[in-house]
């Protein structure tokens, strides 16, 4: 019996392992810090815009813009990753906190004109007051010097008249202003500043007050 004699495979036709590719690409350097900076400076932003909630602005606007500058840092030790968001970062920092110091000053305006508007008041002058016991000693009996008198138990109602101030005084303008009994005027004062003067003072009146250093004395 004749054996048949089978060659040997090729060693190159034995299965085996493929030739070997190139290695795969390494993922980019990342820069969280320049993404959480832009992140929380984009939101600090937006709350800056929101009135009464852009107090909280303050506080993250600038975590932000820090947040941004240490990522910019970082990107140019990774390549230049992340160097934009960074940049956008710092811009929306910055502008959260205009916005923030614009807020301040539009309240701070706002509080400082109604504070003027409700405390100032005209000056006015108050001439100081005497009852009819308090009279000086050189005006007549009978007459009214400066002071506020009750009409009725001070000053009687009827007609007054004033010669005007001496030439020497020290108040020349003299002045007669019918009042009700809270102090409110009555009509328009009777003023004079050189020459005599008339004040009617009626029953329904509650005050008369006089000013300057005229003598007022009753007339017919």
């Amino acid at each position: 019996m004749t054996q048949q004699y089978q060659s040997p495979q090729p060693f190159n036709q034995y299965p085996g392992p493929g030739p070997y590719g190139p290695p795969p690409p390494y993922p980019p350097p990342s820069n969280g810090l320049a993404t959480a900076g832009f992140v929380v400076a984009l939101v600090g932003a937006v709350l800056a815009l929101v009135p009464f909630l852009g107090i909280v602005a303050w506080v993250i606007s600038p975590v932000g813009l820090v947040l941004s500058i240490v990522g910019m840092t970082a990107a140019g030790r990774r390549q230049g990753t992340g160097r934009g968001l960074a940049v956008a970062g710092i811009v929306l920092g910055v502008v959260g906190l205009l916005i923030c110091f614009l807020w301040v000053s539009a309240m701070a305006a706002a509080t400082s004109g109604s504070t003027t508007s409700s405390t100032y008041s005209a000056p006015s002058y108050s001439a100081p007051t005497q009852s009819a016991a308090a009279e000086s000693a050189t005006t007549p009996a009978g007459s009214f010097g400066q002071g506020t008198y009750t009409v009725g138990s001070e000053i009687a109602p009827g007609r007054y008249r004033t010669d005007g101030a001496p030439d020497d005084s020290v108040f020349p303008l003299c002045m007669a202003a019918r009042q009700s009994a809270d102090g409110s005027s009555i009509g328009m004062p009777e003023t004079t500043n050189n020459g005599p003067a008339y004040i009617t003072v009626r029953a329904s009146d509650g005050l008369v007050e006089f000013t300057g250093d005229c003598t007022w004395a009753p007339t017919s």
